[in-house]
């Protein structure tokens, strides 16, 4: 741009020296010749370099206009662009935002049926360790009851073996006592020779 206006100004410039030069008809106008150091001489002259200052005054507001035209157009251009880029960013915060809220939300679906899988899963441990646990301890109390069972029954015997030898030795005492009458001794006999329920049943 710079180089332009130099242009445009050495053109000037140098089309006003030509003009400045006094033609054969101003000459001739003017008697044949013109003095350089006479008056009209010195006023034609400031007149071109006023004309010639106008002129360059026309094509600086001329291109200064321009210049802010294409500045104007550029600062247009760059609002545009800076407008359809907030847009655009806008668009993608907005699609970024819409897409992250749905996978969070996927997220938190699957969080939430995995929770609920693990406390079906942990209730389901819990049930089957709490019927292990009963069986084990119906197992052990049946065990102990059994055991407590036999030795009730082990007792009973040893008090009814206890009660059968205490029964026989009286019955001994009595038959060698002599204080029985024959048919008396006969059935301490017999009943002493005869099997007992209990012994029978402890074998």
């Amino acid at each position: 741009m710079k180089f332009l206006l130099i242009s445009l100004f050495a053109i000037v410039i140098f089309t006003g020296c030509q003009d400045s030069r006094p033609s054969k008809d101003k000459i001739s106008l003017m008697g044949g010749g013109v003095n350089p150091n006479t008056l009209a001489y010195t006023s034609l002259n400031n007149q071109k370099n006023r004309e010639n200052r106008v002129e360059i005054s026309k094509i600086d507001s001329s291109t200064q206009i321009k210049i802010a035209e294409i500045k104007s157009q550029n600062q247009l251009k760059i609002a545009q662009v800076n407008a359809k880029t907030q847009k655009d960013v806008a668009v993608t915060d907005s699609t970024t935002k819409i897409k992250t809220s749905e996978i969070e939300a996927v997220i938190k679906k699957d969080d939430i049926q995995n929770d609920f899988y693990i406390s079906i899963l942990v209730m389901l441990g819990v049930l089957l360790a709490a019927i292990l646990l009963y069986f084990n301890n119906k197992k052990n109390r049946e065990l102990k009851d059994k055991i407590h069972q036999e030795d009730l029954k082990h007792e009973q015997l040893l008090k009814e073996r206890e009660h059968d030898e205490k029964r026989l030795h009286k019955m001994l005492e009595l038959v060698e006592s002599g204080k029985l009458t024959p048919e008396m001794e006969r059935e301490v006999i017999t009943s002493l020779t005869k099997p007992s329920t209990n012994l029978l049943e402890s074998k």
